[in-house]
Formats: C-alpha cells, sequence, structure tokens
C-alpha cells in the first residue's frame, strides 16, 4: 500500500486493535448488529456472529532472529442475531 492508503486505512486497524478491549465491550453489540446487516455478496443472513481475536506470541532468540509460536484464538463476543436487527436504521 501506498503512504497515502495506509494513512487513510489506519483508523479501521486502530478501530480492530482497541475493539478486543473490555473496556470497549458496550459497543460489541453494536458492532455486530452493523456485520450482521451488511454480509459479504450473495451471502445468506447470519445466525450468529462471533467476534473473534488471533495472535501468534514471538520470542526472541538468543541470536536476535524471533521464533513464531503458534496461533492461539479467543471468542471475545457471541450474538444470536435477531430479524430486527437486520432492518437498517
Amino acid at each position: 500500500m501506498s503512504l497515502s492508503e495506509r494513512y487513510s486505512k489506519e483508523r479501521y486497524r486502530k478501530f480492530e486493535e482497541t475493539l478486543t478491549d473490555d473496556k470497549f465491550s458496550d459497543i460489541w453489540p453494536d458492532v455486530v448488529r452493523y456485520i450482521a446487516r451488511h454480509p459479504p455478496n450473495g451471502s445468506k443472513c447470519p445466525e450468529m456472529i462471533m467476534l473473534i481475536v488471533n495472535w501468534s506470541d514471538l520470542v526472541r532468540n538468543a541470536d536476535g532472529s524471533f521464533t513464531d509460536l503458534p496461533w492461539q484464538s479467543r471468542v471475545f463476543y457471541r450474538y444470536h442475531v435477531e430479524p430486527e436487527d437486520l432492518n437498517q436504521q
């Protein structure tokens, strides 16, 4: 990506980065309802949305290089989509 593209997309990266923090749990229902109203092209309406964080820790080796540990996942929010959630407001 060019510098201008990276700059314009930075807010989305920052949003995703902070979304997993429990202190922002008040917005999780709004986020999943937004996602439910915007399924990928041709997809059926979702029944459940899960917000999942994936990560892999890095360990510094004695020679200064890094080794990545196996990927881990955690579901931090589950939401059963109701028909009224799909209405545009």
